[in-house]
């Protein structure tokens, strides 16, 4: 029997007009019907019927409180400890919004797996139901795309709700914000946590799928377009968005679908 999936999303008001509206229009046209598209927002956008909008403020106390604390560290805020640059290799803040997405879509969701898929991701083909599915092996908390030597890329993951380890992982994520353990960390971004979670779960049993393995992963290569993934979606990373594709020089695994023969 399938098993029921959620994707969920979240862009600002301003992420909307720079990539949000095309993630949308891309998704419900070529996403199965029966894997419905929840956005945290700001602000309900209309004319998309068949997407449910959930605010995300209203939903996460939390993330408002841990935004409040820190509206005033510049640290939290992506500068470097010692002052000398800016980074999101440290900005908690910008990425708390997506961490506590996923951990109450995780822990509230009706369906058995959920998908956190970046506002970034264009789909240019039709998706197949199957093909979604059986990226999350049975008995696997969550899939993931690895890079060798780094954390993984975190613009398409897969969850198990039902999964013993669903409550544990997602409270111990909330917890990196809500007691600002996170500070303790190398690094504050969702990828860095999120695969220190991954390392700390793995050693108690929990089964995990790296959708890469057998595709260019290596550091610097843009895992997403050259997983299984790109045969069906691109990934906007970075000043892709302005471009508003992936470059010819970012693929590695030969592609069939149209779209990427249109990119030059």
């Amino acid at each position: 029997m399938a098993r029921s999936i959620t994707v969920i999303s979240t862009f600002s008001d301003e992420g909307w007009q720079q990539y949000g509206k095309r993630f949308v229009e891309t998704y419900v046209k070529y996403w199965p019907k029966e894997i419905q598209l929840k956005i945290y927002c700001d602000t309900v956008q209309k004319g998309f019927p068949s997407v449910e909008w959930i605010k995300l403020n209203d939903v996460c106390p939390d993330l408002v409180a841990f935004k409040e604390r820190h509206k005033n560290n510049q640290h939290a805020h992506g500068l470097k400890p010692d002052g000398s640059k800016k980074s999101y290799l440290w900005d908690a803040v910008k990425f708390a919004h997506k961490s506590y997405c996923v951990s109450h879509a995780a822990l509230n969701s009706s369906t058995d797996l959920i998908i956190w898929l970046d506002a970034d991701v264009v789909t240019h083909s039709p998706v197949p139901f199957e093909f979604i599915e059986s990226l999350l092996p049975q008995n696997h908390y969550c899939a993931y795309l690895g890079r060798q030597k780094i954390y993984p890329e975190c613009g398409f993951v897969i969850y198990d709700t039902r999964s013993n380890y669903n409550k544990s992982f997602m409270h111990d994520w909330q917890d990196y914000y809500n007691k600002d353990s996170l500070f303790k960390e190398i690094e504050y971004h969702d990828s860095y946590l999120f695969w220190q979670l991954v390392k700390k779960h793995q050693s108690t049993g929990m089964l995990t799928t790296n959708i890469s393995e057998g595709h260019p992963h290596r550091p610097g290569v843009h895992v997403f377009i050259n997983s299984p993934l790109g045969e069906y979606m691109d990934h906007l990373k970075g000043k892709r968005k302005k471009t508003g594709s992936s470059k010819p020089t970012d693929i590695y695994y030969k592609r069939n679908a149209d779209y990427w023969k249109q990119i030059k």
